[in-house]
């Protein structure tokens, strides 16, 4: 570790749906509203790993067509822009598909996966506070920084409590699965992570080869050149402002000692005393820095455009794992 078994700048094909990372974002309430390019799609999970020898770990199916995994990794990205709350708890529930799991096994992954998702709740509601400060101000053309300092305060406490929460879950799932596939998911973890860190990085470009989520949003609001520019230096200058930058050591030992752990033929996830504040720093993080982008955008509107992106901000705010796990 860190040891991800997938060709990264997503190649591969895409498996799973991200039914079991806890939802998609819903479609629009309105006809008039537009909606997020991934709004009623299941999103995609990260592929596995291949183990040569596993026969009870699912292979990676053929290759998706270029048009089909573009769109899974978009959709998958937009998730991880915009949803911090479990950390790795979430990587984790977003990683439960497509493990070559008995029916039995399914069953029994099916209520704990519903048993993560129900322990990560407070979380959830905490960042959909987040979230929907985020399209109040938006929508006025001036974020409350006040608001939001405190709405993301409150994430990172209720985060910082998720992984205690789910210790007795991952002790289930640790005995659910077999030695192959828990190497499966903790791969599938990791490169959860991987993307997870590479669509919240401190830079946000707009050019075709590095489009990032400013990129995205010029085409959703039809951004003009000058908005663009105007964004991109507002955003830097108060991701540079704040001090704060985030460090991938804290987050990738955490990963190290749960996948050196869940690896292992016997499990305890309250020895891996790791996983509060790694949760707690990927939600502080993630929120922070959707909050900076947000900050920066909002003021260079027209009002037209301030109202989509609000409405798009508090889709991502309710969005609802659907009853099947997809």
């Amino acid at each position: 570790m860190i040891r991800t078994r997938w060709v990264w700048m997503f190649g591969p094909a895409l498996l799973g749906a991200l039914g079991a990372c806890g939802g998609s974002t819903p479609p629009p309430a309105t006809a008039s509203t537009t909606a997020p390019a991934t709004s009623g799609q299941a999103p995609t999970t990260p592929p596995g790993p291949e183990p040569a020898a596993s026969s009870d770990v699912a292979a990676a199916g053929a290759p998706a067509e270029p048009q089909e995994e573009d769109e899974s990794m978009a959709d998958l990205k937009e998730h991880h822009r915009h949803h911090h709350h479990g950390g790795f708890a979430m990587f984790i529930a977003m990683s439960l598909d497509s493990l070559g799991t008995t029916p039995d096994q399914e069953a029994a992954i099916t209520k704990i996966r519903d048993d993560l998702h129900s322990k990560m709740q407070p979380a959830h509601d905490a960042e959909k506070n987040v979230l929907t400060v985020l399209a109040d101000g938006v929508a006025k053309g001036k974020v409350d920084s006040a608001k939001v300092d405190a709405a993301i305060a409150q994430l990172s406490t209720a985060s910082a409590s998720v992984h205690d929460a789910v210790a007795d879950s991952l002790n289930q799932l640790h005995a659910t699965l077999t030695p192959p596939q828990r190497i499966a998911l903790v791969d599938k973890v990791e490169a959860h992570f991987k993307v997870w860190h590479h669509v919240n990085g401190e830079e946000e470009g707009a050019d075709a080869a590095h489009p990032g989520h400013l990129g995205k949003l010029a085409k959703e609001l039809a951004l003009t050149p000058d908005q663009v520019d105007k964004i991109r230096a507002s955003f830097k200058a108060k991701v540079a402002a704040s001090g704060k930058h985030f460090d991938p050591s804290e987050a990738e030992a955490h990963l190290k000692a749960f996948g050196t752990a869940f690896e292992a033929d016997t499990f305890d996830a309250k020895s891996v005393t790791t996983g509060g504040p790694a949760n707690a720093h990927i939600a502080t993080w993630g929120a922070l820095r959707m909050a900076h982008f947000y900050e920066a955008v909002s003021p260079v509107l027209s009002p037209d455009q301030r109202t989509k992106l609000a409405d798009i901000l508090r889709h991502h705010a309710n969005y609802k794992r659907s009853q099947n796990g997809t």
